[in-house]
């Protein structure tokens, strides 16, 4: 950083649903993996790879937790 300190950052990539502009001849969606960055490593704590999650952002949108998605 800019005191020449180490410091910790993560990022995670989050499918998201995605759904193309409109137009005559085609319309295409799905899914898209997006980059956001974290605020720390500890917001993975407890979470597993490839879970279901919500995503709680501060003002930077900076993930700053995540809380796995509960089935139904």
């Amino acid at each position: 950083n800019d005191n020449q300190q180490m410091q910790d950052y993560c990022n995670v990539f989050m499918l998201e649903e995605f759904a193309g502009d409109p137009n005559n001849d085609y319309h295409f969606g799905g899914q898209k993996a997006v980059k956001y960055g974290c605020a720390s490593p500890d917001v993975f704590k407890d979470i597993p790879i490839g879970s279901r999650v919500t995503c709680f952002f501060d003002a930077k949108k900076k993930v700053v937790m995540m809380q796995l998605v509960k089935k139904s």
